[in-house]
Order: C-alpha cells, then structure tokens, then sequence
C-alpha cells in the first residue's frame, strides 16, 4: 500500500528504516542489504530524499579532507526538522498495523495454530528473546517463507520460535525459563490462544 502511495518500493522500505531508526546514521550499501533493493535504486531514492529534505547527507569525518570527494563515504541520516514527520510516522504506524494484520492471517493459514503471540519488536520490548512466538502443527518452511517475505516488507530482521504441541507441553512442564517469561510478559500481543497454560 505504502510503495503504491510513495511510488516506489524501494523508496517506502528506506522512509521505514530511517523512521523506525531516527538516530541512526547509515551507509548506501547498508541501505541496500537492509531494503533489499539494487544499489542503483537505492542511491536515486536517497537523492530524491535529501532533495526533499526527509533524510540529510554528509560526508565521514575522516573523509572530509578528501577535497575532490572522489573518495568520500556519505552517510545519511533521518531530518527530524522535517514540518511532515510526525505525520509520516503515523502513516508508516498504520501501515505497519495492517502489514501485522496481513502476517497473522498467513500464518493462521499456515496449518493448525494453537498459540500466536507477537513480542519484542512489535512491542519495543529489546530485552525479549524472541518477537514472534507460534505453538501448533504447521508447515515450518511455508512458515519461514512468510516471515522472511514479511522481514523485507518491514525492513527489519524478525526472531521467531515455532513449536509443536508436544514440546510446548514438555517446555511447560519443566518450567522452561525462555518459554514462561514469553508467556508471562502482559505486554506481548496474544492473537491466538487454544492452549492449556497448566500442568
């Protein structure tokens, strides 16, 4: 939806990455492996970006003696003095909402899903070990293809834990540290929840 508004996908992917990172300074070719995109892409969007001043350019202090800037490495930034950022990261916060919305109906179609709960990232919760957590009788590799296909959609790299039914039981029953602080955290965002949580 958003690339469809902005024009470009490449152009929506980097606008998410430097929104959701505003302190950050970032290289072209980091860009390029974080959007997924061409490199060539990349560096005409930027330009396009500094032009309207959403993001600044400037050069690396240790290159700034290079005179002709034939060498100089450029790092780009977010222009929190922008008039419209507020309003472009109540976009991009909606449009990450209907891209989680679209994530759980793929995996609901995934196969049997007992338990569904979205944590770290989703939350801003950096201490959390795991951001997605899905319990229940799936297809593992259409699984991963669906959250790496949702990683490029939000620019941002997701730890996920999937498990059976069989060993979120022995989990359970042996207190598993990693798995009762996931499913004790109130914070986390249940979607589904068909599972006995006692022994």
């Amino acid at each position: 939806m958003l690339e469809q508004l902005f024009g470009s996908k490449t152009r929506a992917k980097l606008m998410r990455i430097f929104l959701d990172n505003p302190e950050r300074k970032f290289y072209v070719r980091e860009l390029t492996r974080m959007s997924d995109s061409l490199i060539n892409s990349v560096r005409r969007e930027l330009a396009k970006m500094v032009e309207s001043k959403f993001i600044k350019a400037e050069h690396a202090a240790a290159d700034r003696s290079d005179k002709k800037g034939l060498n100089a490495k450029r790092y780009y930034s977010l222009n929190t003095t922008n008039l419209f950022l507020r309003d472009l990261e109540n976009l991009f916060a909606k449009g990450k909402i209907l891209l989680e919305r679209r994530l759980v109906e793929r995996i609901k179609r995934l196969g049997d899903v007992k338990y569904l709960a979205f944590g770290g990232i989703f939350i801003d919760d950096q201490k959390a070990k795991t951001d997605i957590l899905i319990i229940g009788e799936l297809a593992a590799e259409r699984a991963k293809e669906s959250l790496d296909r949702f990683e490029k959609e939000i620019g941002k790299p997701i730890r996920y834990t999937i498990m059976n039914e069989g060993e979120y039981i022995l989990r359970r029953d042996i207190a598993d540290s990693f798995l009762k602080n996931i499913m004790e955290n109130e914070e986390n965002l249940i979607v589904v929840n068909n599972i006995e949580n006692r022994k």
